[in-house]
């Protein structure tokens, strides 16, 4: 099955292997990780790649799983691109990108700089800053 990240690799050579366990090794790579976790409701491993210090980390592992559920059974992710992912400074990188979804008729799609810190070796999403002026492809 190929990836749900859109690389066009095989799931298990893409970020299957970040899904079970091996840490993504770039702020991209997270990137792309989190969003085939997202098309495949793999709502534990968005809760573990996620800052604690960030603003979308919740205390309450049950309503965030829920809230995770539901945007992810909600949502249908059609389409991925990494617009920059230039290298990181220290433990602190950004990543833009387009996603696209689509929520019943709806176009959801975005674009958006998301922020990584490195913890403890680890890259984990911290927060997102919409980006409105990079359409994306």
């Amino acid at each position: 099955m190929r990836c749900r990240c859109h690389s066009r690799k095989l799931e298990k050579r893409c970020c299957g292997r970040f899904h079970t366990g091996s840490p993504a090794p770039t702020p991209e790579l997270l990137m792309r990780s989190r969003y085939a976790a997202y098309a495949k409701g793999l709502t534990g491993y968005i809760q573990q790649t996620t800052d604690p210090s960030g603003p979308h980390y919740y205390e309450d592992d049950g309503e965030w799983t829920d809230s995770l559920t539901r945007f992810c059974q909600g949502t249908r992710f059609t389409g991925l691109d990494i617009l920059a992912a230039p290298e990181p400074v220290g433990d602190t990188a950004t990543v833009r990108f387009h996603a696209h979804l689509e929520q019943g008729e709806t176009d959801a799609s975005f674009t958006e700089d998301s922020v990584f810190h490195r913890k403890d070796g680890r890259w984990l999403y911290h927060s997102a800053v919409p980006n409105t002026d990079v359409q994306g492809t």
